[in-house]
Parts: structure tokens; C-alpha cells; sequence
């Protein structure tokens, strides 16, 4: 019995190694196609989501309604749909600094940056956002993706503070 357990697993060992040299050779195959392919993607247009198109143009240090450290990024919001539709509605931003979400804020205006202005086809605008920074030193990493999409493509960009 115990000769047929050793003998038993001995075999699948082979197994296992045969299948994984088997399967080796074509994933280095497959995965530099994939990149390869995700690098073409993104020389073509690298702001375009969708049917929208969106540039991280601008960070800079400000402060919230409450005085609070902030970072207003500026993100230029072009709809290429065939409907109006706000920035709020097509595309989803987020801010992490130190790994971490960052929370938006409202700034001294108290408005939503032109955010929830339906833009018509064709159309752009700028959209300013407000986050609290959790130290004015470390960078932040903003990042923009369509809101509903099967697709994985994302807008992003680094804001150095210092």
C-alpha cells in the first residue's frame, strides 16, 4: 500500500511539472501580445473613456471651506456621446495619497465645480475637484475611468505637492 501511495504521487508530480512546461511556453506568448496590445491602446488616445475623453490638466494646493489642506485637480471633460450628459453621470475620479482614498471636499465657493453640468455632443468643460490631502508632502495619484463600462481603461496622472 504504501509502495502504490509513493508511486501514486511521484506520477502526478511528473504531471504537474509536465503540464506546467507545457502551458510555459505560450503564456510568455500570449502575455507579450496582451501588453503589447494595451500599449498600442494607449498611444492611440490615452484620455479617451468611452465616448468621453478626459485630461488630468492641473493640481494644485488650496484650501477647503473650512480651511482644510486640499489638492484641486482640474480634469477637462469632452463628451463625444450623442446626449448630453454630465461628468458626474459618465465618469467616476478618485485621489489616493499614501495608498489611500482621499475624501473630495467642497471649496470656498461651495459648488460642485461644474461637475453636474449636463455637457451637449461635441462639447467640453473644465471640472474642478477638491480633495483633503492627508499631508502636503507626499504626491497624490489621481485616477479617471468611465462610470459604467466593461472596459478597464483609466485616465491617470501623479501631482507631486512639494
Amino acid at each position: 500500500m504504501k509502495k502504490f501511495k509513493n508511486i501514486f504521487l511521484l506520477f502526478a508530480a511528473l504531471m504537474t511539472v509536465f503540464s506546467l512546461a507545457a502551458c510555459g511556453s505560450s503564456t510568455e506568448d500570449d502575455s507579450s501580445k496582451k501588453e503589447t496590445a494595451k500599449a498600442e491602446k494607449k498611444e492611440k488616445n490615452p484620455t479617451k473613456l468611452g465616448d468621453y475623453q478626459v485630461e488630468l490638466v492641473s493640481g494644485e494646493l488650496s484650501q477647503s471651506y473650512d480651511g482644510k489642506n486640499t489638492l484641486t485637480v482640474v480634469s477637462k471633460f469632452t463628451n463625444n456621446s450623442d446626449k448630453a450628459i454630465s461628468y458626474m453621470a459618465a465618469v467616476t475620479q478618485k485621489a489616493f495619497q499614501n495608498g489611500v482614498e482621499l475624501e473630495t471636499t467642497l471649496g470656498e465657493n461651495m459648488d460642485l465645480g461644474n461637475s453636474d453640468k449636463d455637457v451637449q455632443p461635441g462639447a467640453s468643460i473644465d471640472v474642478t475637484t477638491l480633495y483633503l490631502l492627508q499631508d502636503t508632502e507626499n504626491p497624490v495619484d489621481v485616477e479617471a475611468s468611465e462610470l459604467v463600462s466593461l472596459d478597464d481603461a483609466k485616465v491617470s496622472k501623479t501631482f507631486e505637492l512639494k
